[in-house]
């Protein structure tokens, strides 16, 4: 591609800018959470390929082509030794104004140090139940006190604003999401409840009966603490927020089942494994191990990223299926 030709944004066929990357660096992780379906003996997952020098290619590509916040995420993105490098590289790449990380917080009090170095901006930690007993459930044997250890540790570093992520599910966590709510009342904490995606190919009738509507969840945060109020937010932001009066943080609600918020999207994926993935909810993925290899990877990756970009699909696939990949190979 000539520089000439190439476009200042990278627009969808459907008139959508996508300025936001999702980088999975690993599809390790040291949790075994049932909606995200960790690696087994029995159902194997490519080990990440990605090297420092491919992240730095492809976070370069896309800035020249407008994409402006990277997110690193997993697996458990703290797994990989390589991540402060590959935040470095992004933190100095030209245009790009925000780096961020997705993960569950075990590992950040050991790697803080090297990470802000790097030059993080934002953090978001996966958290779906305080009780000690149902978190260890809920992540297949963590321990919850490393993760508030996380959330404490990111707000006496003005990691603002400090996301939590609770994916929200019936028999697994439905008693706990009360006392998540609960955590944004005293601290400028942003909980923000998902909704349970069938991204494990768990079957159908065990997804249905652990799917909770976000409209749900929200129903009983009000029945106890009152009508929530609206807090505007940027249209493409994928949460619908809202905060209990007085309190010092938000909640938000991620309905991609139930008020799916595709027609915003500003999003493109790389996986571990080098495939560059338009939307998270369809299995449409493009091989760039070709591109990552050539004499000129950035040029070869704005190409990829273009033909990505017209691939992406009006909508996600909502409806249970079984996928290709599940949740801990796309990436978070």
């Amino acid at each position: 591609m000539q520089n000439l030709e190439r476009p200042t944004v990278l627009m969808d066929r459907f008139g959508r800018i996508i300025r936001d990357l999702r980088i999975s660096v690993t599809p390790r992780c040291n949790f075994h959470c049932a909606y995200c379906d960790p690696l087994t003996d029995a159902h194997p997952e490519p080990r990440g390929i990605l090297s420092v020098q491919d992240v730095d290619n492809f976070v370069r590509a896309s800035a020249l082509l407008g994409l402006d916040a990277a997110r690193f995420t997993g697996g458990e993105p703290l797994l990989r030794k390589e991540l402060p490098q590959m935040m470095h590289n992004a933190r100095n790449t030209p245009g790009i104004k925000d780096i961020a990380i997705t993960t569950n917080g075990t590992m950040f009090r050991r790697r803080h140090k090297e990470l802000l170095e790097a030059g993080l901006n934002r953090i978001n930690i996966s958290i779906d139940a305080l009780n000690p007993s149902i978190f260890r459930q809920a992540t297949g044997g963590g321990d919850v006190k490393q993760v508030l250890d996380a959330i404490d540790l990111a707000l006496e570093l003005n990691l603002h604003p400090v996301k939590l992520n609770a994916v929200s599910m019936q028999g697994i966590n439905h008693t706990e999401l009360l006392d998540l709510a609960r955590l944004s009342l005293e601290q400028p904490l942003h909980v923000r409840f998902i909704e349970y995606m069938h991204l494990n190919n768990s079957d159908l009738e065990s997804y249905n009966s652990a799917f909770l509507s976000g409209a749900t969840v929200k129903a009983q945060i009000e029945a106890e603490y009152g009508t929530l109020e609206v807090v505007p937010t940027d249209p493409s932001s994928p949460a619908r927020v809202y905060k209990i009066p007085n309190s010092q943080g938000s909640l938000g609600f991620i309905n991609p089942i139930s008020e799916p918020f595709c027609g915003a999207c500003s999003r493109m994926r790389l996986t571990a494994d080098r495939k560059v993935r338009p939307c998270l909810l369809t299995d449409r993925e493009l091989d760039a191990n070709a591109a990552f290899d050539s004499a000129n990877p950035i040029e070869a990756l704005i190409d990829v990223l273009l033909e990505a970009a017209h691939k992406k699909d009006r909508m996600g696939d909502l409806l249970p299926k079984i996928r290709e990949r599940t949740m801990v190979a796309i990436g978070g």
